[in-house]
């Protein structure tokens, strides 16, 4: 019994111990456990901080971290860099001595900021208008930031560097309102300073202008010389423009080369016409252009506030009326707004809406006007002109109608139509054994037509007619545009058996490398020079006849045909046949006609 229980004793001793043990052992093992956790903990506590710091070195923008009173404990990098300091300056020191900032102008207390934000515990932030201008080099940074309060006090700035945004920003604001070529304020900009200036002088009673400027046959240089030497002179009279103005003034690129002037604070009406008057005379200068030297004019006209209108769109319709009145009275004029202007405008307007329906009422025709070769005195050839049977004008000359053509995209149907009954008129003329060369002008913006020869090839082949019955007439302005590739037109022109004559030779820019360089059959001689033919001697006569001459000389080297135009009498009509010259046509040899006329005239065989 005794052993029994001895042995009882034992067992539950050592079940005793062995618990014991065992919780000894799962204590030393918890132990162990939370002492690795704790050195787990302490690393990851460790690499979390310095992962931290990398981000924050890493963070495009400027870190900066201060306590309550705005002395510095941390900046990144990019901080340091933007205060121009050197790596790991700048800790210790008072914020407002690193970000020496400025909003709108007035200085800014960072320190005073670190406390409000630290205080009210909000953030604050400064999106647009701050600057900083560091104390290293001066330089002015455009800054975007905000200052953020800590839990555990203290707080962070965060800056970001947005010059070059702003430069962009600018740089979209500039093109919005001002002109790319020439770098004046465009259309919109001088609207809103136009209503400006006129709530300006509406509270202070005062005076001021508008001012609508032209250049003179602008489209002549742009056709001629190309484009690029159009964009020079535009640049060029922006400056002159500029340099006439004061301050207080603004001038504007309308568009194309219409230019628009306010002018403000003005003592009387006639201070307006002074500045239009110094204007045209700044133009007047030469332009030189790289090889070339332009005469340009300027029309110019003016419309004043509160005199002509209160309106702004109405003062400068105004204005554009009177530039308009000026341009028909003579290039470089300038006019002040008068109420007939608007009579005259009126009728322009008129003038155009009938145009867009003359073709297709058919009230356009063809007269003729004879060309004598002078030596078989005998009628070879024809001039083709264009005439408009107005149903309530009657009959207009070109002068009437055609500078409106030109201006708009008229002029390519209607010179379609032009050529067609050239073309089908000539095919007549052959029908009644009766051949005439039919010569027709083209436009610049006719000779520039894609596909141009393609068209008269249609019309040659509808009317059977051969080419060499056909003579185009080019003005040597149009083959000067580098920017076209008139060489390949005018040979696409002879392949089709037409015939080119240049005319307009001597008066422009043309020379004779030109002459040499075109394929061209004849020459016509402006009517200009032979208007001094057979006048008594007096200055600069006898260089007219030499230059005559010359023409004739040069074109029978070049084994081209002379054709002289405007012939009034009789004596010009022997001196250009004892020159050489080939053939002529003018008043003297007969005036454009209808074409019975041109055959009534071929029949008598004389001159009407």
């Amino acid at each position: 019994m005794t052993a029994l229980l001895l042995a009882l004793l034992c067992l539950v001793l050592a079940l005793t111990f062995s618990v014991l043990l065992a919780w000894q052992w799962h204590a030393l093992r918890r132990w162990r456990a939370r002492h690795a956790a704790g050195e787990v903990l302490r690393a990851a506590q460790a690499q979390g901080y310095a992962h931290a710091l990398s981000l924050l070195h890493a963070l495009p923008a400027a870190v900066i971290g201060t306590d309550q009173d705005g002395v510095v404990h941390y900046l990144n990098a990019r901080a340091a860099a933007l205060s121009g300091l050197a790596p790991g300056d700048g800790v210790g020191a008072p914020v407002t001595q690193l970000l020496p900032l400025f909003h709108d102008g007035v200085a800014v207390d960072a320190a005073r900021q670190v406390r409000d934000c630290v205080i009210q515990q909000e953030v604050l932030e400064v999106a647009r208008g701050a600057v900083l201008l560091r104390h290293l080099d001066g330089k002015r940074i455009d800054v975007q930031y905000s200052c953020a309060p800590l839990a555990q006090g203290g707080a962070v700035l965060l800056l970001h560097d947005v010059s070059a945004r702003r430069r962009a920003e600018a740089q979209l604001e500039f093109i919005a309102h001002h002109d790319g070529l020439t770098g004046l304020p465009n259309r919109l900009h001088f609207q809103i300073r136009f209503e400006h200036g006129i709530a300006y002088a509406r509270r202070h009673q005062g005076l001021l202008a508008v001012l609508f400027v032209d250049i003179d046959r602008f489209k002549a240089i742009n056709d001629s010389l190309g484009h690029d030497v159009g964009d020079q002179v535009l640049m060029e009279f922006a400056l002159r423009v500029q340099q006439c103005l004061r301050k207080v003034d603004t001038v504007a690129r309308q568009g194309g080369d219409e230019f628009i002037i306010l002018l403000t604070e003005l003592h009387a009406a006639q201070d307006a016409e002074r500045v239009a008057e110094k204007i045209v005379n700044a133009i007047a200068a030469p332009f030189v252009i790289g090889e070339y030297s332009l005469t340009v004019a300027a029309s110019v006209g003016v419309a004043l506030y509160p005199d002509d209108d209160d309106d702004v769109n109405a003062l400068i319709e105004k204005a554009d009326l009177a530039m308009y009145a000026a341009k028909r009275r003579a290039s470089g004029t300038c006019l002040r707004y008068s109420s007939c202007m608007q009579t005259q405008s009126y009728s322009r307007t008129i003038i155009e809406t009938a145009l867009r329906h003359a073709l297709e009422r058919n009230e356009f025709v063809l007269y003729y006007q004879p060309r004598m070769n002078l030596g078989t005195r005998t009628i070879t050839g024809v001039k083709a002109l264009l005439r408009w049977k107005h149903p309530e004008l009657g009959l207009m000359m070109p002068l009437d109608f055609l500078p409106v053509l030109e201006e708009s995209a008229l002029i390519l149907p209607v010179g379609s139509w032009v050529l067609a009954t050239a073309v089908e008129q000539a095919r007549s003329w052959i029908a009644q054994g009766q051949p005439l060369i039919v010569s027709v002008s083209l436009s610049a913006r006719q000779f520039y037509q894609r596909d141009i020869a393609r068209h008269f090839s249609a019309a040659l082949e509808a009317a059977g007619v051969p080419g060499h019955c056909i003579e185009l007439e080019i003005a040597a302005a149009i083959l000067i545009d580098r920017n076209q590739n008139c060489e390949l037109i005018l040979h696409q022109f002879r392949q089709l058996g037409m015939r080119i004559s240049i005319s307009d030779f001597g008066t422009g820019d043309t020379s004779l490398n030109y002459l040499k360089r075109f394929p061209a059959d004849a020459v016509r001689i402006e009517k200009c020079f032979i208007d001094d033919l057979g006048r008594p001697p007096g200055p600069g006569h006898d260089e007219a006849g030499a230059m005559v001459r010359a023409i004739v000389a040069m074109a029978q080297t070049l084994k081209l045909r002379t054709i002289a135009s405007g012939v009034e009498n009789s004596e010009q009509l022997e001196l250009l046949a004892a020159m050489g010259c080939d053939e002529a046509f003018g008043y003297f040899l007969g005036r454009a006609m209808a074409p019975d006329g041109v055959e009534a005239l071929l029949k008598s065989a004389t001159p009407a």
